[in-house]
């Protein structure tokens, strides 16, 4: 697990744009969205940039860091 600072967060958002892939800030919470067109119809659909996409939401914790899967760290390295 990741566990990371609002700079951290900074950083991952600013490496990880792209075009299928849009992390951005909501509030204090970090959305990361990725295009899908199945998220017509799911729960954590998301309507962005003219496209459908899945959403990952992430809630900053009582020490202030946000807490992602490892399969993020390969925007770190």
């Amino acid at each position: 697990m990741l566990h990371l600072n609002p700079q951290g967060v900074e950083v991952f958002i600013n490496r990880s744009q792209s075009v299928n892939m849009d992390p951005h800030w909501n509030n204090y919470d970090l959305i990361v969205w990725k295009q899908d067109n199945s998220g017509y119809t799911n729960i954590k659909g998301m309507f962005r940039k003219n496209k459908w996409g899945i959403t990952e939401k992430f809630l900053v914790n009582e020490k202030g860091t946000w807490v992602l899967p490892n399969k993020y760290v390969k925007y770190f390295k």
